[in-house]
């Protein structure tokens, strides 16, 4: 697996989650994925993510409070957190950055911006 490339995606929207999956497979990042914060949770322990792009709204724990377990734990708080969600409010914004997300997507979303942001903040071409 080349380093740096492995994102995890997750997204209760499952034609979402796929067409976001395609896209960056399309691009070279190895992915995978996960439909709620718990799935999350576990895929980040079995295979440590270089990146994670989290929807907010989902069932259960939401996408907010998962980035701020990532960030609190030591072992996954430098695993880069990026948003990718309807939601598209200054406050819901603000919450994001402050739960320590780096890039906020508003969906629809441009996925060449994603791609561009990813591969910057991964530092791969």
């Amino acid at each position: 697996m080349p380093s740096g490339r492995l994102v995890l995606i997750v997204d209760d929207e499952e034609a979402f989650l796929e067409l976001l999956k395609d896209s960056l497979e399309l691009r070279g990042f190895e992915v995978i994925t996960a439909s709620s914060a718990v799935g999350a949770g576990i895929e980040i322990a079995l295979k440590k993510p270089d990146a994670i792009l989290m929807d907010i709204r989902m069932p259960g724990i939401n996408g907010l409070q998962a980035c701020e377990a990532i960030k609190k734990n030591p072992e996954t708080k430098d695993i880069p957190l990026m948003v990718i969600s309807a939601l598209s409010g200054d406050a819901d914004i603000k919450k994001a950055h402050k739960a320590g997300v780096s890039e906020y997507f508003v969906k629809p979303v441009n996925i060449e911006n994603v791609v561009m942001k990813l591969k910057a903040t991964l530092g791969v071409g």
